[in-house]
C-alpha cells in the first residue's frame, strides 16, 4: 500500500524503515495534479503514436518490446545524451526532488550520481517483461547456485543502485506495470526458475501506484513488468542513481542545452569518483 507524502520526522523515519524492509516503497501525492498534467501534456507532444502493428514490429526489433516500452533513455545501453531531460525544465526539476534526495541519501549516502534515465509507456495488451535483479545472487552474471546460500563477495556491488519512478498515470494490480518481490533485495538465495516462469506468481506483487506517486526500489530487488490491461496508457519516468564511485556503463546522462540547471542538478551529472575524496557531499550538512 502506498503511504502519503509528509515531511515530518516521524514520516521520514517510517519511509526509511519500510524501504529498508521491503526494498520497494510507493509514496503518493508527491506530484500535484497540475504537475502531472504538465508533464503528460509535454509527453503528448513529444511522444509518437504507438504504431498499430507494434506486435509485428516487436518480433523483428533487436530489443523486442523495449523499443516501444522505453522513451527518452540516456546512459546505460542507450548512449551519452540528455534523454528526456531535453523535454523541458519540469523533467530536469525531478532530478533532485526533495523526497528523492532523502531516499537516495538513506541508501547511497551523501555522494551519488544520476546514472541512467528512461521513460516507460505501455498500451493495453502489452505483455509482461522478464523478472530480474541487477545485483545480488539473482543478477545475470552471478555465481550463485540454485537453492544454495550465496555469500556476497566484497568486490560485487549490491545496494549501490536505486530507482525513483515518477508515475504519471495510475498503476496497480488491476492495470499491470511495475512488479516486484518485496524483500528480495536482502535474499542470499538465487531466484528459483519456477518463480521466474510465473508458476508461483503470487510471490510477485504489483504495487498500487496512483498518478502523482513515486515508486522507489533498489535494483537488487527482483522486479519486472506485468502485462498492461488498462485502456489508458502507462507512463512513468525512471531516474536511476548510484553511489558516486559506481557506474553501470561508459555512457552518461548529459545536461540538456538551453535549460539552466541548479548547482546540485549539475553535480548529479558529474563523472564517477570516490565519495568525499573526489565527489563532495550533495548536502549542505554533509
Amino acid at each position: 500500500m502506498p503511504i502519503a507524502y509528509e515531511t515530518t520526522e516521524e514520516a521520514k523515519e517510517l519511509r526509511r524503515y519500510l524501504y529498508d524492509l521491503h526494498g520497494v516503497l510507493v509514496v503518493e501525492n508527491v506530484l500535484s495534479p497540475a504537475q502531472v498534467a504538465e508533464l503528460n501534456a509535454i509527453l503528448d507532444e513529444k511522444l509518437p503514436e504507438f504504431p498499430e502493428d507494434w506486435r509485428e514490429r516487436a518480433k523483428s526489433a533487436p530489443q523486442g518490446l523495449y523499443n516501444f516500452y522505453r522513451f527518452g533513455a540516456a546512459g546505460g545501453s542507450h548512449g551519452t545524451h540528455p534523454g528526456f531531460l531535453d523535454f523541458g525544465q519540469p523533467f530536469c526539476e525531478l532530478m533532485d526532488h526533495p523526497l528523492t534526495m532523502e531516499m537516495m541519501r538513506a541508501q547511497l549516502g551523501d555522494c551519488f550520481r544520476l546514472d541512467r534515465i528512461f521513460g516507460m509507456r505501455m498500451r493495453e495488451g502489452m505483455p509482461s517483461g522478464r523478472l530480474h535483479s541487477d545485483y545480488g545472487p539473482s543478477h545475470p552474471f552471478t555465481a550463485a547456485k540454485p537453492g544454495e546460500y550465496y555469500p556476497q563477495p566484497g568486490h560485487q556491488a549490491r545496494h549501490g543502485f536505486a530507482v525513483a519512478a515518477f508515475n504519471l498515470t495510475d498503476c496497480g494490480p488491476e492495470t499491470g506495470g511495475l512488479c516486484c518481490i518485496p524483500g528480495s533485495h536482502n535474499t542470499h538465495i538465487r531466484l528459483p526458475q519456477s518463480i521466474r516462469d510465473e508458476r508461483f506468481d503470487d510471490v510477485v506483487q504489483v504495487p498500487t501506484a496512483p498518478a502523482g506517486s513515486v515508486t522507489f526500489f533498489t535494483e537488487a530487488t527482483t522486479h519486472g513488468t506485468r502485462r498492461w490491461t488498462a485502456n489508458h496508457e502507462r507512463r512513468s519516468l525512471l531516474y536511476k542513481y548510484c553511489a558516486s564511485q559506481l557506474v553501470w556503463s561508459r555512457a552518461r546522462v548529459r545536461a540538456p542545452e538551453g535549460i539552466e540547471l541548479t548547482e546540485r542538478q549539475q553535480r548529479l551529472l558529474e563523472e564517477p569518483a570516490g565519495a568525499h575524496w573526489f565527489f563532495e557531499s550533495l548536502f549542505d550538512d554533509g
